[in-house]
């Protein structure tokens, strides 16, 4: 009887899928997740020769020797794209050690909402596609900057015209709303997702806007509408909750019509 063959033996390789390697492990040390779940954080190590920039409003808590900048990462034009069309800061914040003040530090980052944190190993010749809200901090080494999505696809997918594009070498962190799934498509091979659940795709990989369903009729009554329908070969990452969803189910509780502080008792006369 022939041994068997393990999963990770025959696992399909294909030109033009994601090149670098993602997993939670930095065998540098720099970046080690904390509280791991839901409410996961990471933990960032310092030195005087190695820094990182991250969003905006993300730091939790820092050593006392490592020092902020805001800095508008590729000039007040790249800048405003990321903040107003981007889903992004118009400005980024650069952690580093303050001169003379020790040779290490640390800085704990966590998302704005409760999710997953990705850690990718870039390898400075795939890049990769953020949407608005996934990116969370990366080295210095990386360039965070703005692309424009098509007529088609800014329109109809629900995210506006523009996305962040990640690129260079170094470790880039991502963030999701809910789990982070990872689908590697071989070339040729499409999948449809739902556009508020992309979280980060390789750069150049091939998308545009389709129909969930054959039908219109089938489209409209499911409830799905327009999805993004991706083709490879390459990488996306898919995030399990959507913050349009959760909004959507929250509209029923919120107080409706003219202001004030809903559901309290008239007892005027």
């Amino acid at each position: 009887m022939a041994a068997p063959v393990k999963a990770e033996e025959v696992q399909v390789h294909y030109a033009g899928a994601a090149a670098q390697q993602h997993n939670n492990f930095d065998p540098s040390g720099k970046y080690k997740l904390k509280c791991e779940g839901a409410f996961v954080a990471v933990e960032c190590a310092i030195s005087e020769s190695d820094g990182l920039k991250s969003q905006g409003s993300v730091m939790v808590t820092m050593s006392g020797n490592v020092d902020i900048d805001t800095i508008m990462e590729g000039g007040l034009g790249s800048s405003l794209l990321r903040c107003c069309c981007a889903g992004g800061s118009m400005f980024f914040s650069h952690y580093s050690i303050k001169p003379g003040q020790g040779p290490r530090g640390d800085v704990l980052l966590a998302p704005p909402v409760p999710g997953e944190i990705m850690l990718l190993h870039m390898d400075g010749v795939q890049g990769w596609v953020v949407q608005p809200g996934g990116y969370l901090a990366c080295d210095h080494s990386i360039n965070v900057g703005v692309k424009m999505l098509d007529v088609a696809q800014g329109c109809c997918g629900g995210e506006g015209f523009f996305v962040m594009e990640a690129s260079g070498r170094g470790r880039l962190l991502i963030c999701s709303y809910g789990a982070i799934t990872r689908y590697d498509l071989a070339p040729g091979e499409k999948r449809k997702i739902d556009n508020g659940y992309c979280v980060a795709w390789t750069s150049g990989m091939q998308w545009n806007i389709a129909k969930a369903a054959k039908g219109l009729w089938n489209t409209v009554v499911s409830g799905e509408g327009l999805v993004a329908n991706f083709t490879g070969p390459g990488t996306v990452f898919v995030q399990t909750r959507s913050m349009q969803n959760l909004a959507n189910a929250l509209v029923p509780y919120l107080p409706s019509g003219g202001g004030g502080g809903g559901g309290g008792d008239d007892s005027s006369n």
